[in-house]
């Protein structure tokens, strides 16, 4: 289906598409349409996936590493697929699942050569964004390497909290088994983060609250922790 304007105007907040003037807009994505998926349904695997960049539209995705180890979720005007963009590589590096039904849009590879040639600010905006991506990942790799559980779950919660919010959607069971932990030590950690006021539970949402030394917030770089 083609580009609504309302759907128009949640992609042009896409860090990509930013420096497009409003008017110009139209015309640009004249070729491109919105795609709806089922909740559940896989859009990128290891093995399925697409040289684009995925843009939601409506509805959230999970992108998770393997089948169970949840690295983040995603919501309207966020972005995927970047890591399949230049890269000649067989297979990819994460899934991608539809939390919800969910509405999306392909930017495809040569689409956003073209892109980047009319509008040069858009590839500096590109490579801001693997900036980011790579100090996301760095993060996480902290978070398994942590000295303690409850050390390794805060790490966690901030590398994948949106707006100071880290929502669990697999469940704690799901959880406690990403971070290679049994479930006693996860609820431990979550109870002394919340006894030390870093933390406050809202059924599988936590909310991160300010805290005199705690990390800095959004591997994003977006992203900010509510105060």
């Amino acid at each position: 289906m083609s580009l609504s304007p309302d759907q128009l105007a949640l992609l042009s907040q896409c860090f990509l598409l930013r420096e497009v003037p409003p008017e110009q807009l139209p015309a640009l994505t004249d070729d491109l349409t919105a795609e709806r998926c089922a909740a559940g349904e896989l859009i990128y695997t290891r093995t399925r996936f697409r040289q684009a960049v995925g843009v939601v539209l409506e509805g959230r995705l999970s992108v998770l590493k393997g089948e169970e180890l949840l690295l983040k979720t995603i919501g309207p005007g966020q972005c995927f697929g970047a890591a399949a963009l230049f890269c000649p590589a067989e297979d990819y590096v994460t899934t991608v699942q539809a939390e919800t039904a969910a509405l999306l849009v392909f930017l495809p590879h040569q689409w956003l050569v073209r892109l980047f040639e009319t509008y040069p600010q858009a590839s500096v905006a590109y490579i801001a964004f693997l900036s980011q991506r790579i100090r996301f990942l760095n993060r996480k790799i902290d978070s398994f390497t942590a000295p303690s559980a409850q050390e390794a779950l805060c790490r966690h919660l901030l590398a994948i909290q949106q707006d100071g919010v880290a929502r669990i959607s697999g469940g704690y069971s799901q959880l406690a088994r990403s971070l290679n932990m049994g479930r006693a030590s996860l609820y431990r950690a979550l109870d002394a983060l919340e006894a030390e006021g870093r933390i406050r539970r809202d059924g599988k949402a936590i909310r991160l609250l300010p805290y005199p030394e705690q990390m800095p917030t959004s591997p994003e770089g977006a992203e900010k922790t509510e105060r």
